[in-house]
């Protein structure tokens, strides 16, 4: 059985909730506010741990008031943070999220302490083995994650790369990534073309996704599920109905986080697939990100 290294950000986020999200230039009323813990490693991370995988996290928060207290909510969801740094030279990441009450958001990020990772500050903490997976997004500098997948890419871990935020990737990077992770909209800008709006399309787009280097694919679509490829097979997996939406903040990080450890505790492809997917369709039930996860159960093969 193997760990989820995950090399990432972490944010302090604020959400505040409005009846519709606001038209540009509009003002609206808030019904509340909160902080919570945020950003795309942590939450992944801390979803990677409830479904049962030895979860290591590497970032950065700054040394202001909400450094610490993410590096305690993070570490309660059993994370292990003792390479968490606390970098007294910035301030710790913050995403100003609007959800609405049909549980759609908008999210604006500031990355603070996360612009300060280091592919070194990742060699440092851990050596990666061949039962590892190593998760990667892109809220941090997008010349780090190449040089932290090429560092695991020798070290014959395998590595899961969610294009989040999305930018072009150079093919001779995604060539070293074992798994290529983007939703609907991000796709469009990895693949430079329109983005898929239906099955058909996603499962035409993750086949492209893998053209580009990467031995798998999967680009998630919401309420209508996800579309996956090896180059051979495609598969389109419909979405799950558990119950009303409350909030569909951190569901696509559920189910990067889920889908590393299926992989990690040793799935094959299609049933971590199935695990990320019943995850990031758990999430969605409760309001916030990581603090959505506690339903999450360990991966078992569903």
């Amino acid at each position: 059985m193997g760990r989820v290294i995950i090399i990432g950000s972490i944010n302090q986020d604020i959400t505040i909730t409005v009846d519709r999200l606001p038209e540009p230039g509009e003002t609206l009323s808030g019904t509340s506010l909160i902080r919570r813990l945020g950003g795309k490693g942590a939450n992944q991370s801390a979803a990677s741990a409830h479904a049962g995988a030895q979860t290591l996290f590497i970032g950065r928060v700054g040394a202001d008031q909400s450094g610490p207290a993410l590096r305690d909510e993070l570490s309660s969801h059993g994370v292990d943070v003792s390479h968490l740094l606390v970098d007294g030279d910035t301030t710790t990441g913050i995403a100003m999220i609007t959800v609405s009450a049909s549980g759609e958001n908008t999210i604006v990020l500031n990355a603070g302490a996360n612009g300060r990772v280091t592919a070194d500050q990742a060699r440092e903490a851990v050596e990666p083995s061949r039962e590892d997976v190593v998760v990667l997004q892109g809220e941090i500098d997008a010349g780090v994650n190449e040089q932290v997948i090429s560092w695991a890419h020798r070290a014959g871990a395998r590595i899961v790369f969610n294009v989040a935020p999305a930018y072009r990737a150079a093919p001779e990077v995604l060539a070293l990534v074992d798994c290529v992770v983007v939703n609907e909209t991000e796709a469009g800008v990895v693949l430079d073309r329109p983005a898929p709006r239906d099955a058909d399309s996603a499962l035409d787009a993750a086949t492209a996704l893998v053209d580009l280097g990467p031995r798998l694919a999967l680009v998630t679509l919401g309420e209508h599920g996800a579309a996956w490829s090896d180059g051979d097979r495609s598969e389109h997996v419909p979405a799950l109905d558990l119950g009303p939406v409350v909030d569909t903040t951190g569901a696509g990080d559920a189910s990067v986080g889920t889908l590393a450890a299926a992989l990690a505790t040793g799935s094959d492809f299609p049933g971590a697939v199935e695990a990320g997917m019943r995850a990031g369709s758990t999430a969605v039930l409760a309001e916030g990100a990581a603090a959505s996860y506690a339903g999450i159960e360990p991966f078992r093969a569903f």
